[in-house]
This record gives C-alpha cells, structure tokens and sequence, in this order.
C-alpha cells in the first residue's frame, strides 16, 4: 500500500494507538479523533466486527474510510463477515 500511494502504511492497531497497558484498548478513539481526513483498510475481509468497530470510532464523522478487498482473501477469524456486508448493504455503492 505504502509502494502504490506513496504514504505510510500502517496495520489498524498502529494506526489507532493499541495501548496494552490499561484498558488494552486503542489511543483514537471518539474522544481523541485521527487527524487524517481519508483513510484505507486493505484486506478488509480479515477484519472482524470488534476491530472494524475501531476506526469507525476513532474517525471524525467528516472523514472517508475506503474498504479494499479480495474475494479471494482468507476470511475473518473472528465474529462477522464485515466486508461482504459492507457489500451487501444498501448503504454501500461497492459491487461485488
């Protein structure tokens, strides 16, 4: 990804500050937005309900998160099927 925009790339827990010590949980939150305005997730079909509730969170509503995914692509390990439903979702302009 870093290769192809020119940008960082970084996994959703560096991105959202994964802070072990405490609660475990991430640094962006509500609370404390990201600053960028648009971000990217590649390889959205391995991402779980619990995680993909994350980056929801710690975006400010006026920004745009694009979801990038392979049919191909292993599926989540844990609970939900996050991107075909994203797909599925009447609220979505994606095609399958």
């Amino acid at each position: 990804m870093a290769e192809a925009t020119g940008h960082e790339a970084k996994t959703i827990h560096r991105l959202l500050e994964f802070s072990p010590k405490g609660n475990g949980g991430f640094r962006k939150t509500e609370k404390t937005h990201l600053k960028q305005t648009l971000s990217w997730i590649d390889e959205t079909s391995m991402v779980d309900t619990v995680l993909m509730f994350s980056p929801a969170q710690g975006s400010t509503k006026e920004a745009t998160i694009i979801f990038v995914g392979d049919v191909d692509q292993l599926p989540s390990v844990g609970a939900g099927n996050v991107l075909r439903d994203i797909i599925d979702s009447v609220a979505s302009p994606a095609s399958g």
